[in-house]
């Protein structure tokens, strides 16, 4: 049993050591790429961290009017306004990266909120090639208080022949209000190797939209709502949460 666990532990350890993370918090740092206006903070609208090899770029916000909103010290969301009612691909958020070597998109984490009878929901679109076209991944819901809304498993980044490099796209609609604002406080995106995710590791952070049962590394039964932790899951894939 135990060189069971230290050889689950050394999977798990490799796998998430060779992670590319993506993330846009939208902090009060002086950046390349700014959001400003006249009565808010200014963010940084580029990703925190910019691995060489899984890099995003500027988020661009169409159609809509942007203002940083601070939710924690150094800390902002993006407060947009212009949406509409039906949702339009003239007011959308688009943001855009590439990956130099082959990634599998394991999960990507939304954190949003419908503020002062904002839009009630978001379509979420990504497409793994900025060749082909976006495919609908959510419908989500937007409350007055931030929720996370959580997608994996979103195949691999593909680096077609003739090209350095492979590149996705994601695009987040609210809609379902034409009053009112909707804001988006973090966007993270996180991808591993197209090899290592064959094995079914994934990062995963709600829990509740997986069906059990979970087993942690000794065997035992998990709650329904695991603590964080190393568990196999349904479908005898490792996860990690």
């Amino acid at each position: 049993m135990t060189r069971k666990i230290l050889l689950l532990a050394a999977i798990v350890g490799t796998l998430h050591a060779s992670a590319q993370v993506i993330t846009y918090d939208w902090l009060n740092v002086i950046c390349s790429g700014m959001i400003n206006c006249d009565e808010g903070c200014s963010a940084c609208n580029m990703p925190v961290d910019a691995p060489g090899v899984f890099i995003g770029t500027n988020v661009a916000w169409l159609g809509v009017g942007t203002c940083p909103y601070p939710v924690a010290s150094g800390d902002n969301a993006i407060y947009s306004t212009g949406w509409t009612e039906l949702p339009s691909t003239t007011q959308s958020i688009l943001l855009s990266g590439i990956a130099t070597t082959e990634l599998h998109i394991d999960s990507i984490i939304i954190r949003h909120a419908a503020w002062e009878n904002g839009p009630q929901r978001a379509k979420i679109l990504f497409t793994p090639n900025v060749a082909a076209a976006m495919v609908e991944i959510g419908d989500v819901t937007s409350t007055p208080e931030f929720t996370t809304s959580v997608f994996t498993d979103l195949g691999c980044l593909e680096i077609p022949e003739g090209s350095s490099m492979a590149t996705f796209q994601l695009k987040v609609i609210p809609y379902q209000s034409a009053i009112g604002g909707w804001a988006l406080d973090e966007v993270r995106i996180v991808a591993t190797p197209c090899e290592a995710s064959a094995v079914g590791i994934h990062e995963i952070f709600n829990t509740s939209q997986n069906v059990g049962p979970y087993f942690d590394i000794l065997g035992h039964p998990a709650a329904k709502n695991p603590a964080p932790g190393v568990y196999i899951g349904p479908k005898k894939q490792v996860q990690v949460f």
